[in-house]
């Protein structure tokens, strides 16, 4: 399945769906999106690069979840595929 996720400076959770085993996030817009724990700097750390930069996580659980966050606005498209 496709979404569109909206990232800002507040920390916005993503939570995998029931079924997915792995994810792809795309990052199109023009700044860097953040991503990890809780308590994320909108500045610092992992990060997603802008315009097409994109991060794959595989053989992730039915309750994997993560925040990611930016210095301004942006948007992830999230790609999640099922599995065995």
């Amino acid at each position: 399945s496709t979404k569109v996720l909206a990232v800002s400076t507040a920390e916005i959770l993503y939570q995998i769906s029931s079924g997915a085993r792995a994810f792809e996030a795309g990052n199109l817009g023009i700044t860097n999106i953040f991503y990890g724990g809780s308590n994320l700097p909108a500045n610092s750390g992992l990060y997603i690069a802008s315009n097409g930069g994109a991060k794959f996580w595989d053989t992730v659980t039915d309750n994997f979840q993560m925040y990611f966050r930016c210095s301004t606005v942006g948007q992830l498209i999230i790609q999640e595929y099922a599995g065995n």
